[in-house]
């Protein structure tokens, strides 16, 4: 377990968004359900017209509060390594007497243990308001609302190891942005223009995919479709949780600390990167302009168009440096 001290720094240093995510993350399970309980009364006294007869439903997959929680595991990564950073209190938290590895564990146990608790806490009451209130039918209650700290974690986690990486908050909640969809980048895009280029079909892609593989895509959490399928798909992006753990650790421990603006804290990355955005520019823009066209001069031309952005999108990020407050 970290120590106190480096907690007590943490609380300190994000008190006022650790206070309002634990709010947030208590209250918003029940208040969806009075919600939804309002919602029935307005039935019932005929405030509100619905189509067919009153029924008191806890239903998740209609739109909850809980939906946006993973959100707050965003911004509490990005506080804690992102604004630091850029404000340049990085400086002063390696300078105390503790190693780097509990520096990030201090992070990680704090915006780890606010998620899970607070949101284990609101789980609770809102266990406690279904007795008291007794709806109909609770549909996907318990898997949602545990789900989601599962999820929650895996955004907090991969936009922690992005902040570890990079060297201030635009590049962290980029390369996190990317991150979430990298699955396709380097999977999908490219078969998708080799179908193009070969003039076929490439099976894979219209071929009978397996319901898990979507749960590789971190994209997939964001939308709450992911309740109807098995809970035991969950167990997906637990793995990636630690993953990204091991990425973020292994980071922050071994890379200096970035006092000059720049994208990536390891400078080996900055070339390998360019050359992937710069192909994945043009294998996103080739087919756009194929699909605009349906011609294959379209295509060449979305190409050279994807180039020019690719390389300067890419110039732009990875090697203009950012200044620090």
């Amino acid at each position: 377990m970290p120590d106190y001290g480096l907690l007590y720094k943490e609380w300190k240093q994000n008190k006022a968004l650790i206070v309002i995510t634990i709010l947030i993350s208590i209250l918003g399970n029940p208040l969806s359900i009075l919600n939804m309980y309002l919602t029935y009364q307005g039935c019932v006294t005929g405030k509100e017209i619905w189509v067919g007869p009153c029924v008191f439903s806890v239903d998740y997959l209609n739109g909850t509060f809980i939906s946006l929680f993973w959100i707050w595991g965003v911004v509490l990564a990005v506080s804690q390594l992102g604004i630091e950073r850029s404000k340049v209190i990085m400086d002063f938290t390696l300078s105390l007497p503790y190693t780097r590895g509990q520096l990030f564990n201090a992070k990680f146990f704090t915006g780890g243990m606010i998620i899970v608790v607070s949101q284990l806490a609101g789980y609770i009451l809102s266990v406690l308001l279904l007795v008291l209130l007794r709806p109909d039918q609770a549909v996907y209650f318990h898997h949602y609302s545990l789900g989601m700290i599962i999820v929650s974690l895996l955004a907090y986690s991969l936009v922690l190891a992005g902040g570890a990486l990079t060297g201030h908050i635009f590049a962290q909640l980029l390369v996190s942005a990317t991150v979430t969809i990298l699955p396709f980048l380097l999977i999908i895009l490219p078969a998708i223009n080799l179908e193009i280029l070969l003039g076929g079909t490439v099976e894979f892609i219209h071929g009978p995919v397996p319901e898990w593989v979507k749960y590789l895509f971190p994209v997939t959490y964001v939308v709450p479709t992911w309740v109807e399928d098995s809970p035991y798909y969950l167990v997906i992006p637990a793995i990636m949780t630690i993953i990204f753990y091991i990425i973020g650790y292994i980071s922050f421990v071994k890379l200096s600390n970035e006092r000059n603006g720049y994208f990536f804290l390891w400078k080996p990355l900055d070339r390998p990167i360019q050359v992937i955005v710069i192909i994945i520019g043009i294998m996103g823009f080739g087919y756009f302009g194929f699909a605009a066209t349906e011609s294959f001069a379209g295509y060449i031309f979305g190409m050279a168009a994807g180039a020019v952005i690719g390389f300067l999108i890419s110039y732009f990020s990875i090697y203009k440096k950012t200044k620090h407050q």
